[in-house]
C-alpha cells in the first residue's frame, strides 16, 4: 500500500529519492544557513461566484505565478484546489503552463489535499483519503508530478489524521506553531520539522510561523527579514510561512502594495540576495533534514479559527485571556475545535448531518455498484464537503448564501442518483444529533425534514431543481459585530476607497462596504423555518414560539403524511386558556406540504387574539433577475418589503432557483413579505448579506369558551429539471521540451 511505501521511508531512503533528480539539483545546505519554506495556499470553494474566480486570479494567483517566474532562485511550495484548478485549466491556461515550467525546473512544489477542499476531520475517512487522491492524480495528470505533501484546509488536526494521512499516500505537511506550543514545545524549539504517529503510521509535521503570517506582505520587507535573522541567531535552520495566496493581491489594500507598489519583487529580490538564508520547497526540507523528534499534537487550527467556532461571549473571553498572558503563554490557552461551529451553528450542523446521510448511502451502493451514476453521486457529494460553507470567520462562509445553496443542490444531486425507484417513506430519527428526534419524509420527488423545535418544517427539498427551499440562516450575535459597533461610534470605520488604502491586515483594520449597518443588528430566537408560530393579544409583546419544543405524533393515512404537533402548555401560560394543535401535512404525490392549526379556548372568557404562521424561503438574493413574490393581485420583488389584507393566495416564482412555491390560504390572512438581512465579515470588510424573504400570515380571531378556530396553509412547489456533475475525464499532461531559462519572452507570457 502506498501507505507503507511511502509513509514509512527511512531518512536513508529519502536522500537517496532526492538524489535520483526528483528536486533537480541538490541545494548547498550549510550548517549555519537559515531554510525558508514559502507555502501559498491558493483555493476558492465550489459555487462561488465566476467573477470572483477571474478577479482573485488577475489581481492575485497570476501574479504570484508570474513574479515567481521571473525569480528562478526562489524556491516555493504551491497548493492549488480542485475547484480552482479546473477553473484555471479552463479560463486560464497561462497560469496553469507557467506552473507545468515551474514544476519542471525544480522550482516549484505542489502540494495534494482534499479535491474539493473539505475540512478533512469533518467528512468521513473514506471521502476523505478519496478527495486527497483525486487531487493527487489530477495533479500527476496535468503536471506530471506527484505529490508527497498536502494541504490540511484550514489547518484544522486532529490527532487520528496521521494513519489517514498515510493512507492517502502523503508523507508531511504544515500546521500552525499553535499545536507544537500546546504539545509543550517551546517557540525555541520550533526550527525544525517533527515526525508524528497514529498507529505506527508516520506522518512529518512543519510548525508553520505565526509572526511570519501576520508580516507577510503586511509589513516591510526589511521587518521580515529581521525576524528571520533573529530566529537564525537563535539556532533555527528552518522556517515556515504558511499562508493563503489570496493575502497577495485580493486582499483590501494588497494589490498596490504586493504587485503595483513591488512588495513581492522586493521580497523575491532580497531573500536571493542573503548569503546566511535560502529558499527551499516542503519537500527538499522532507528530504534532506531529519525530523528533530516524535511529537503528539492536540487538535485545533490557528487560534482565531478557535474564537471564531463560539459565541459572542465565549469569544470575547478566549479573547481577553490571551491578551491578559505574555506572548509566550497565550498559545497555552486551547481554544475549542472546528467542530464547535457544528453547536454554533445549527444550520451548518444540519448542512453537516444531511451529507453525512448520503454519504452513507453513497458508500452502502458503491461496494456493488461503479456505475456512472455512482460515480457522478461521488462527484456531486465531493463538493458539498468544501469546508467554506460549514463555518463563518472573517470569510464569507456559512453566511454565504450561494455557497449553501450550491452544497444543497451538490447534495440532492447525488442523493437523486441513488434515490430511483425509493419508495416514499418517513422516520422518526435524531438525525442532527441534538437529542431529540426529527421526522424525516423522503420520497421520489424530494423530501421534508421537521423539527419538534418551533414544531416546524427545517428542510424542504426538491429534487427536480436540487433545492432545499428552506436554506436558511437565522440572525445571531457575533463577536466581530462588537467590533463594527465600537469602530463606527469612534469614526475609525473604513468605508469605500479608504477601505481599500492602507496595507494593514483584515485581523488589523475594521472595514465595511456600507454605513449604517449598525442598524441591521437584529437577532432572532431560533432558527428560520417554514410555518413557525407566534401569537398576540391586544397590545402585549407577542408569544414567540419559535424555539419552543412541540410534542410530535406521526400519523399515517392513505397518500399522506399526517403530524401532530403540540407546545407545551407552560409556552402558553401567558394567554389563559389558549391550546393549539398543529397538524403538518406531507404529501407523497408531488410533495406538497401544509399545516392546519387549532386554536382552541378552554377558559371562561371570550379570547380575541393575533395569531402568525411564518415561512422562511431561500431565494438566494434579492435582486434575482425575473424573481417575483404575487400576494393576491399586487406584486413585488424579494427586495421590496410589501403588506397586503385578505390574501387567499400567494406565489413565489424565482428565475435564479429555477422553482415555483404557491401558499393557498383559508380563511384568508394579512400576509406581509419582507427581506431578511444579516450582517457579515468578509476579506473586504462588513457587508449586509440577503438570507432569505419572510412570508408572515396573519389572523385575528375572537374565540368563545369551549370552542376552537381552524386556519389552514397549503404549499406546492415545482422545480426545473437541473443536471448533475459530470463526471471529469482524467486530463493527460502533453509532452513539452525541456523549460528554457528564464527570457524576456517567458518573462512576457508570465505578466498575462
Amino acid at each position: 500500500m502506498v501507505m507503507t511505501r511511502m509513509g514509512r521511508r527511512s531518512y536513508g531512503e529519502r536522500t537517496k529519492l532526492g538524489t535520483r533528480g526528483r528536486c533537480g539539483k541538490l541545494p548547498n545546505y550549510m550548517a549555519e544557513r537559515l531554510r525558508l519554506a514559502l507555502v501559498f495556499h491558493q483555493h476558492q470553494p465550489a459555487g462561488n461566484f465566476p467573477h470572483v474566480y477571474e478577479e482573485v486570479t488577475e489581481r492575485a494567483y497570476a501574479p504570484l505565478v508570474a513574479t515567481l517566474y521571473r525569480h528562478p532562485e526562489i524556491k516555493a511550495t504551491l497548493h492549488f484546489s480542485g475547484p480552482l484548478l479546473d477553473w484555471l485549466e479552463g479560463n486560464r491556461p497561462d497560469v496553469t503552463g507557467d506552473l507545468n515550467d515551474l514544476v519542471r525546473r525544480g522550482q516549484v512544489e505542489l502540494l495534494s489535499g482534499g479535491y474539493y477542499e473539505p475540512i478533512l476531520v469533518g467528512v468521513p475517512r473514506r471521502d476523505a483519503v478519496g478527495q486527497i487522491r483525486a487531487l493527487t492524480d489530477r495533479i500527476v495528470a496535468l503536471f506530471g508530478h506527484r505529490p508527497l505533501g498536502a494541504w490540511l484546509a484550514e489547518r484544522v488536526w486532529e490527532p487520528h489524521l496521521p494513519s489517514l494521512l498515510a493512507e492517502a499516500g502523503v508523507a508531511y505537511t504544515t500546521l500552525d506553531e499553535q499545536h507544537f506550543l500546546q504539545a509543550g514545545l517551546r517557540p525555541e524549539d520550533l526550527g525544525r520539522s517533527f515526525i508524528t504517529e497514529d498507529q505506527g503510521f508516520p506522518v512529518v509535521v512543519f510548525p508553520g510561523s505565526a509572526r511570519l503570517r501576520y508580516l507577510i506582505p503586511f509589513r516591510d520587507v526589511s521587518a521580515t527579514l529581521k525576524e528571520l535573522r533573529e530566529r537564525h541567531a537563535a539556532g533555527a535552520r528552518l522556517q515556515v510561512y504558511a499562508d493563503d495566496g489570496e493575502k497577495f493581491g485580493a486582499w483590501p489594500g494588497t494589490y498596490q502594495r504586493v504587485h503595483k507598489d513591488g512588495w513581492l519583487e522586493d521580497f523575491f529580490t532580497q531573500l536571493a540576495q542573503q548569503d546566511w538564508l535560502e529558499t527551499v520547497t516542503l519537500e527538499n526540507a522532507w528530504i534532506f533534514q531529519r525530523p528533530a523528534r516524535r511529537v503528539y499534537l492536540p487538535g485545533g487550527s490557528y487560534p482565531e479559527m478557535g474564537e471564531w467556532s463560539v459565541d459572542a461571549q465565549a469569544a470575547r473571553r478566549y479573547a481577553q485571556a490571551r491578551n491578559a498572558l505574555k506572548e509566550e503563554l497565550a498559545p497555552l490557552i486551547v481554544t475549542p475545535p472546528w467542530r464547535n461551529f457544528f453547536s454554533k451553528y445549527p444550520e451548518s450542523n444540519a448542512l453537516h448531518k444531511r451529507m453525512l446521510i448520503v454519504s452513507e448511502e453513497l458508500a452502502r451502493r458503491s461496494i456493488l455498484d461503479s456505475s456512472l451514476e455512482v460515480r457522478q453521486a461521488q462527484q456531486n457529494l465531493w463538493r458539498a464537503q468544501t469546508n467554506d460553507v460549514y463555518w463563518h470567520g472573517v470569510f464569507g462562509g456559512l453566511y454565504l448564501p450561494h455557497l449553501r445553496a450550491d452544497a444543497y443542490s451538490s447534495l440532492l444531486k447525488a442523493e437523486r442518483l441513488l434515490a430511483e425507484r425509493r419508495v416514499a417513506a418517513g422516520e422518526q430519527r435524531d438525525y442532527d444529533i441534538d437529542g431529540n428526534d426529527e421526522y424525516l419524509f423522503r420520497g421520489n420527488a424530494g423530501a421534508v425534514f421537521v423539527h419538534i423545535e418551533g414544531g416546524s418544517i427545517i428542510e424542504w427539498d426538491i429534487y427536480a431543481s436540487a433545492t432545499n427551499l428552506i436554506d436558511t440562516l437565522a440572525r445571531r450575535p457575533e463577536a466581530s459585530h462588537e467590533q463594527l459597533r465600537r469602530a463606527e461610534k469612534a469614526g475609525k470605520l473604513l468605508v469605500g476607497k479608504a477601505a481599500e488604502k492602507g496595507s494593514k491586515s483584515i485581523h488589523e483594520a475594521v472595514r465595511a462596504k456600507e454605513r449604517g449597518l449598525v442598524k441591521l443588528l437584529e437577532y432572532d430566537v431560533g432558527r428560520r423555518a417554514f410555518f413557525q408560530d407566534s401569537v398576540r393579544v391586544g397590545r402585549n409583546e407577542p408569544v414567540v414560539l419559535h424555539a419552543v419544543h412541540y410534542g410530535l405524533t406521526p400519523q399515517r393515512e392513505a397518500r399522506t403524511v399526517s403530524l401532530i404537533l403540540e407546545p407545551p402548555a407552560r409556552a402558553l401560560a401567558e394567554i389563559e386558556g389558549l391550546g393549539i394543535r398543529k397538524d403538518l401535512r406531507i404529501a407523497d404525490e408531488g410533495l406538497s406540504v401544509g399545516v392546519r392549526y387549532r386554536l382552541r379556548n378552554d377558559g371562561d372568557d371570550d379570547l380575541t387574539l393575533s395569531f402568525t404562521s411564518t415561512s422562511n424561503l431561500a431565494l438566494l438574493t434579492d435582486a434575482g433577475p425575473g424573481d417575483t413574490i404575487t400576494l393576491g393581485t399586487r406584486k413585488t420583488t424579494p427586495g421590496k418589503p410589501l403588506e397586503h389584507r385578505g390574501v387567499s393566495a400567494v406565489a413565489v416564482h424565482s428565475e435564479v432557483r429555477r422553482f415555483d412555491v404557491t401558499f393557498a390560504i383559508e380563511p384568508p390572512a394579512a400576509v406581509s413579505v419582507r427581506p431578511i438581512y444579516a450582517v457579515a465579515n468578509s476579506e473586504q470588510g462588513f457587508e449586509r448579506v440577503y438570507e432569505q424573504t419572510e412570508i408572515a400570515c396573519s389572523w385575528t380571531v375572537t374565540i368563545e369558551p369551549g370552542s376552537h378556530v381552524d386556519l389552514e396553509i397549503r404549499c406546492g412547489a415545482v422545480g426545473q429539471m437541473v443536471e448533475p456533475e459530470v463526471v471529469r475525464q482524467p486530463t493527460r499532461r502533453r509532452k513539452t521540451p525541456a523549460a528554457p531559462a528564464a527570457t524576456a519572452e517567458t518573462t512576457a507570457r508570465a505578466r498575462r
